[in-house]
Parts: C-alpha cells; structure tokens; sequence
C-alpha cells in the first residue's frame, strides 16, 4: 500500500514539473506585480537668456585737418594792365584820375570792386568796350582827360553855388562853397547845334518842358542861354552818346537832374568850358 502511494506521488511531481516547463515553454508567466505609476516630471522653465549688451562705439582719432593752402600774394604790376585784385602804386594811379574825373571818391591802391565800377563806366563812356581793366590805351586816354588834376576854373569856385560843365570830361559838376559835391555824365550838342562856351545864369526854370521848336520833352529844365537848357533827357539815357543835343546840356541821370532843379534857384551860374 505505501509502496502504491510513493508511486502516486512520484508520478504527480513528475506531471508537476512537466506541466511547468510547458507553461514556460509557452510564454506564459507569472504575473508581473503591478507598480505605481509616478506622476511626470515638470518640465523646468527655460531660462531667459540676458541681453547682450551693445559695445560702445570705439571713437576712432579724428585726422588732423589738412594745413590750408597759402593764399598768393597780390599782384603788384609795374606796367599795363592792371586787373581786378592789383595792389601797388600803379592801381593808386589810376584810382587818382578815376578820382579827378569824378569817377571815384578816394584811392585805397587796391583794385577793388568800387574800382572795377568806375573803369568799367569809364570805358563805356568813352568807347573801350571789355573787361573792366586798364590798359596803356586805357590809361593814355584818362591821364590826357585829367591834365588839370582836378582844378576846376576860378569861374567855378568863386560863386556859393554853381553849375560847372567840362565839355572835354563830358562831366557836369554841381560846386557849393569851392567843393564838388556832385557828379554826372553830360551830353550836348553838334557842330551844327554847338553848345556854347561861356559864363551864364539861370534865367528860367521848367519842370514839363517841351521844345517847341523839336517837339521833345526836356523835363527839369533849366535855361541858361536862350533856348539852351540843362535838363533831363529820355534819349541820352537811352542812346547815350550816339546821339547829341540841340546845343543843351543833356543829363541822363533823372534823380541828378531832379536834385539840381531843387538846389538851384534863378540867378545861378552856369559855367561851360573845355579843359
């Protein structure tokens, strides 16, 4: 009987134990013990990455200016021409003359704008068309006009106030207490219609004259020898020195000529000469 039961016994280990490999053989395991899950992680903030800071602007040397170029020195000429710019005794010279024939008011011995204004009206009057400069035909021409360096005759300086006409200088010069305080470009008549010579007076004055001989306007007139005037003229002023007068003194400066009717009154004298 025991020996039966040891038989059972082996025989169910035996059917154990096969039954086991036969689990294993099939994959079948022993459950595996269930585990807590753990709560994910949080993910940690990204840092804020800190501003770069701008570099400063390295300031470079700045370059040493460069030296200034020396100006020339002026043109100091000996002999003809003299140009705008020119310095020395000959541009005084000149600005003498300029000065005698009413051109200029004083020399500096610089050539000078007020200098390049006066040769320029000289030229112009006297029919040296181009550049404001003074040639020796220039120069030749205003030393031969201002021979007299500036005398005036006795006529001229002897009255309180007096009209002074140099025909040779074609200037008319209004002289108060020996001492010219006025200048101005005068025109006047042909060999046909001269303008005559001599010491007169103001016997009549006109402000809206017309000729009633060539029916042309002479505004601001003031006679001085029959029908001869110093007045006003649209023509001179226009023409300039193509044209001529009837035997008048012809200005073209309307505020000289308005200025000289003013001061002047009847009984002025009025000398006419040629220097």
């Amino acid at each position: 009987m025991a020996s039966k039961l040891g038989a059972i016994r082996a025989i169910t280990s035996v059917a154990s134990a096969a039954l086991t490999i036969a689990l294993l053989s099939t994959g079948m395991s022993t459950p595996a013990v269930a585990t807590t899950p753990q709560p994910a992680a949080t993910p940690s903030a990204t840092p804020t990455p800190s501003p770069t800071p701008t570099p400063s602007p390295t300031s470079s040397p700045s370059p040493s200016p460069s030296p200034k170029p020396k100006p020339k020195p002026p043109r100091v000429p000996r002999t003809f021409p003299v140009i705008r710019g020119d310095h020395g005794p000959l541009v005084t010279k000149v600005q003498q003359r300029l000065i005698w024939i009413g051109l200029l008011t004083k020399t500096t011995g610089v050539f000078d704008a007020k200098t390049v204004t006066a040769v320029r009206s000289f030229r112009d009057k006297w029919g040296f068309y181009g550049e404001p400069i003074v040639t020796a035909a220039v120069f030749k021409r205003l030393d031969v006009l201002t021979h007299t360096h500036g005398q005036l005759p006795k006529a001229c300086l002897t009255p309180k106030i007096v009209i002074c006409v140099d025909m040779t200088q074609r200037v008319l010069r209004l002289v108060q207490l020996r001492k010219t305080v006025l200048t101005t470009d005068a025109r006047f008549g042909t060999s046909q219609n001269p303008t005559v010579k001599g010491v007169f007076k103001v016997y009549r004055k006109d402000v809206r004259h017309v000729s009633s001989v060539y029916k042309t306007p002479m505004p601001y007139s003031m006679f001085f020898n029959g029908g001869s005037a110093v007045h006003f003229s649209p023509y001179f002023l226009a023409d300039g020195y193509y044209g001529a007068s009837h035997g008048c003194v012809n200005i073209r400066d309307l505020a000289v000529a308005k200025r000289l009717f003013r001061v002047t009154s009847i009984g002025t004298p009025v000398v006419i000469y040629a220097s």
